[in-house]
């Protein structure tokens, strides 16, 4: 397969592989929503099993390459890759992507890009190379700041042995709360080990701001401190630098909790906006779950306010709006929340100017 040119987005997200996250991924309203957006899957540890995870990235991959856009996928989060025998979950996903879904569809095979990380094993990133130079559009390389060693992009870059023009370098702080001169100094000095390594197709600066756990309710704001730092290093002379954010949830994973509160975490540019309350028993009324109750009253305090974008914007604009209004379907759901948010948060990605 003649490589692709891969380049054009401006922007990357990084998303679970939870149901909230493919919910709106499933929404994506057409080619336009991802036509400066790229998307990269994280095999979440600690959510459904990786079987099922795979079946739904495998979906999403599918209706994405209709759109011209191709997944992104790491599977580092998978403790024992093996259960999908020698190849790993890439490799099944691959296997998977290489055959029609039934005999009408014309549309295959349908090609991905797999992540490497600068902790994974040698020998599996010699795997992971093999298995980006048979599908075609290369590979994309993840490295932590700050780095374990300074040689860690060009070993992986040199492990991968595919043209350096395919590889997409993706500089990750995990979270951010501030930013801090050292982290613009440790941005830069990654850069610059990069730009050693040679013309990569792509570098991406990937970094989330919103914390582990709220704790407040009503609604507040909060700067965008990913953004910001994104700003800092480009205007210290990362031209060429792409943006990338975690979407809408903090950016490490961990197992989930039963939480007493329903969050919306909603992008503008003004920063995040958070729409918090209280999960309240004996509150609400009619068919409504406490959880969809709550999910109401958040949604109107957000429709009510300045930063509401409106219900055109994204399909999760107009889950909000419905809810505020006392429509909707589904609101009793976990998921939900996070699913409006990212709906919303896609659409904010493909509007900015780069």
């Amino acid at each position: 397969m003649a490589a692709e040119r891969l380049d054009d987005f401006t922007v990357l997200v990084a998303l679970r592989a939870k149901e909230g996250e493919f919910e709106a991924l499933r929404r994506i309203e057409g080619a336009r929503q991802l036509t400066h957006v790229q998307p990269l899957i994280d095999f979440d540890a600690f959510t459904s099993s990786p079987a099922a995870q795979l079946s739904r990235i495998e979906a999403v991959a599918r209706a994405f390459h209709r759109f011209g856009r191709h997944l992104m996928v790491d599977a580092a989060e998978i403790r024992e890759p093996s259960w999908f025998g020698l190849a790993g979950p890439l490799g099944e996903l691959a296997n998977r992507l290489s055959d029609p879904v039934d005999l009408l569809d014309g549309d295959y095979p349908v090609p991905f890009i797999p992540v490497v990380r600068d902790d994974t094993p040698d020998d599996a990133v010699t795997n992971l190379g093999r298995l980006a130079d048979e599908i075609g559009i290369g590979a994309a390389v993840r490295v932590h700041v700050p780095l374990r060693d300074r040689s860690s992009v060009a070993r992986l870059v040199d492990r991968l042995r595919i043209d350096v023009g395919l590889v997409d370098v993706i500089v990750d702080l995990r979270y951010v709360d501030q930013v801090a001169p050292q982290r613009v100094e440790q941005v830069q000095a990654v850069l610059d080990l990069v730009r050693m390594v040679g013309p990569v197709r792509s570098t991406v600066l990937l970094s989330g701001s919103i914390p582990r756990t709220l704790n407040r309710t009503d609604l507040w704001q909060q700067p965008r401190y990913e953004e910001q730092l994104w700003n800092e290093v480009v205007a210290a002379g990362a031209g060429d630098l792409r943006f990338g954010d975690y979407g809408v949830v903090h950016p490490i994973a961990g197992p989930g909790f039963r939480s007493k509160h329903v969050a919306v975490k909603y992008s503008c540019p003004a920063g995040w906006v958070y729409s918090r309350e209280r999960l309240t028993e004996d509150e609400h009324s009619g068919a409504d779950s406490s959880l969809a109750h709550t999910l109401r009253r958040t949604c109107r305090r957000l429709v009510t306010s300045e930063h509401f974008a409106g219900p055109r914007f994204s399909w999760g604009d107009r889950e909000v709006a419905a809810a505020a209004d006392g429509r909707g379907n589904g609101l009793g759901r976990r998921s939900k929340p996070v699913a409006i948010a990212t709906s919303h948060h896609l659409a904010y990605l493909a509007a900015r100017d780069r």
